[in-house]
């Protein structure tokens, strides 16, 4: 089994508060994945914010050639993305990115460059993107898995700034039942632990502390999420936290490769003011 990249540390108990959820005060989310044939793949991701008037989203397709993947992207802002990845050109388990970036309407340029190894043992990976009209960014991370730990470090530099983008830490085990997350962001300044707690094949209780302190301003924040599949083809969540905000999703499978979600959110400290949200949620794959 391969090693978790930095970003996927934890994923199963943070999949609990965040998979699921489509909120606003009144917010409809689209989402289309299709394979046409093994190698081309398009996908389409939008969401309509009646409370702006605003439609926001992207457009990507993915071309799987013998060497690699070609990359195409174009989101509603007019940012133009395109993109190849080299897949194990240079040895086995090593990937080779590019990318870059057009905004016909600003004009801004950007270019991106990096690589990843992936193995049993390790994920690795590295950045060096630069914006042309500014400067340089420099990003890295790395996961080393000792036996059921894994450690993991990322780091990021911004030359323009002389300033560091990223300082993070993370450590995660997970027990039969049980899966554990650590974390240290913007060391020392944000911490956050996350359980999740495998209760039954259907049933994951899930929960979030995270202490954060800037000088002499302190926050703790601390949330229980559930999930839990009804059958076949619903599943049910639900998560409150101690700012007081109750939020439930139900995502129900309509047909294959077509699922609509429905998430609400309750502002439980103004339950009579209103302002609460709900969104709606369309997933086709096909």
């Amino acid at each position: 089994m391969e090693v978790p990249s930095f970003a996927d540390l934890g994923k199963n108990a943070r999949d609990i508060f965040k998979t699921g959820y489509h909120h606003g005060k009144g917010l409809v989310k689209f989402n289309i994945k299709t394979k046409v044939t093994k190698k081309f793949q398009l996908m389409s991701d939008t969401t309509l914010n009646f409370e702006v008037s605003k439609l926001t989203g992207l457009m990507e397709t993915k071309y799987k050639a013998d060497a690699g993947t070609l990359l195409l992207k174009w989101t509603t802002d007019g940012v133009l993305f395109l993109g190849y990845e080299f897949n194990e050109l240079l040895m086995k388990g090593v990937d080779l990115l590019s990318e870059c970036s057009y905004n016909p309407e600003t004009a801004a340029k950007s270019v991106k460059v990096g690589s990843k190894f992936v193995s049993e043992r390790m994920n690795a990976y590295c950045e060096i993107s630069n914006d042309l009209d500014s400067g340089t960014n420099l990003l890295g991370s790395v996961v080393v898995k000792c036996r059921d730990l894994l450690l993991g470090y990322q780091g990021g530099y911004d030359t323009a700034s002389n300033s560091i983008t990223k300082n993070d830490v993370g450590v995660a085990y997970g027990f039969p039942d049980i899966d554990l997350h650590f974390r240290c962001t913007s060391i020392p300044h944000v911490y956050g632990l996350s359980v999740l707690y495998k209760a039954r094949h259907d049933l994951g209780i899930a929960a979030n502390g995270i202490y954060a302190k800037r000088g002499d301003v302190q926050k703790w924040t601390v949330g229980a999420g559930a999930k839990c599949k009804l059958d076949e083809r619903s599943t049910l969540r639900f998560k409150f936290n101690t700012d007081l905000q109750l939020a439930t999703s139900l995502l129900q499978k309509i047909s294959d490769g077509v699922t609509l979600i429905l998430s609400f959110n309750i502002d439980c400290a103004n339950v009579t003011r209103g302002g609460h949200r709900v969104g709606l949620a369309l997933n086709v794959d096909a």
